[in-house]
Parts: structure tokens; sequence; C-alpha cells
């Protein structure tokens, strides 16, 4: 893209990418603690049946199975992020060279 003449590179959206998906990560993780908290809290009085607690212990140990899954696959996309932005970056710097007359 260039700008009166001159050319400028922008990969800031990347960035965004990145950080929206590290903070649904921290969001799922918040809100799953809230609901198993309320329920455990909810066996713990008497309020439900103790049975509820086991379930609900059962379906912990689903959550963070799935979400280490889910994680590692966040992971592994950001790093592929980081190598297009760094691709990016460093073809976006031949391009410029190119276009002053330089070396590529």
């Amino acid at each position: 893209m260039t700008y009166g003449g001159v050319i400028h590179f922008r990969n800031g959206e990347l960035d965004t990418i990145q950080s929206t998906t590290a903070g649904q990560q921290q969001r799922y993780i918040e809100i799953w603690e809230s609901v198993r908290s309320q329920l455990m809290g909810l066996v713990e009085r008497g309020d439900v049946d103790a049975q509820i607690g086991a379930v609900v212990t059962e379906r912990d140990q689903i959550f963070r199975r799935e979400a280490a899954g889910y994680d590692e696959g966040v992971t592994a996309q950001n790093g592929a992020v980081r190598d297009v932005q760094q691709i990016g970056n460093e073809g976006g710097a031949q391009m410029v060279r190119a276009a002053a007359g330089g070396a590529v």
C-alpha cells in the first residue's frame, strides 16, 4: 500500500488475531470456573444431590483435557501467524529496497 509515494506495510491485524484468541481462552476458562464453583457450592450445601458433584468432577476433567487440546491448537495458530508476519515484514523490506533501486 502506498501513501504519498511512500510504501507502507501493515500487519497489525495479525496481532489482533493473536490477542483475541488469547483473550477468548482466558474468558472460557473463567466462565467454566464460575459455573463449576457454583455447582460445587450447591453440592456442598446439600441443595442438590451429591451425585451432581461426581458429574461436575467428571465434566471438569473432560473440559480441562479438551481445553488443553484447544490451547495447543491456538498456540500453533499464533506461531503460524507470527511466521506470516515475519515473512511479510521480510518481503516488504525487500520490496522497499528493490523500489529504491537497491539489492534485494
